[in-house]
C-alpha cells in the first residue's frame, strides 16, 4: 500500500502562523473583554467622559484587529493575498446588499437600525471567513 499524501508546512507557513496568532490575540482579547464588561455593567455613556470613553473601548479591539489584518496581509504570498482579498471583496459585496436592505427596511418603517446594522456586520465577517475558507479548499 502506498502511504497516503501529507501536505506539510513549510518553515515560513508556520512562522506566518504564529505571527498571526501573535498579532490576532491582543485585538480580540480587549474586543471580547470590552463587550463583555459592557454587556455585564451597562455603563450610560452620556453619564460622564470615562462611561462614554468605556462605551467606546471595542473601537480599540477592532483598530487592533485591523492592524493584524493589514499585517497579515503583507506577510503572505501572492496566492495567499490574492484569496485574502477575494474573500473580503466577498464579504463587503454581502455587507452592501445588506446595507441596501436596511435602507429600504428603515424608508418602510420596520426594525430597528441597531440590530440591522449588527446583522450586516456579522453577515459581512461571516461571508468573508466562508469565502476564505472555501477559496483556500478550492486551491489546495
Amino acid at each position: 500500500m502506498a502511504p497516503e499524501h501529507q501536505e506539510r508546512d513549510s518553515a515560513s507557513d508556520i512562522v506566518r502562523r504564529r505571527a498571526a496568532s501573535r498579532d490576532l490575540t491582543p485585538g480580540l482579547t480587549v474586543l471580547v473583554g470590552s463587550e463583555a464588561s459592557l454587556i455585564a455593567l451597562n455603563p450610560d455613556a452620556s453619564a460622564s467622559g470615562w462611561h462614554l470613553a468605556w462605551a467606546l473601548s471595542p473601537l480599540v479591539g477592532l483598530g487592533l484587529l485591523v492592524w493584524a489584518q493589514i499585517r497579515m496581509l503583507g506577510r503572505s504570498d501572492e496566492r495567499e493575498r490574492a484569496q485574502e482579498l477575494s474573500a473580503m471583496a466577498i464579504g463587503f459585496g454581502v455587507v452592501m446588499v445588506a446595507l441596501a436592505v436596511v435602507g429600504v427596511l428603515q424608508a418602510a418603517g420596520v426594525g430597528h437600525v441597531r440590530q440591522q446594522l449588527l446583522i450586516t456586520t456579522g453577515l459581512g465577517i461571516g461571508a468573508w471567513v466562508i469565502a476564505s475558507l472555501l477559496l483556500k479548499r478550492r486551491a489546495s
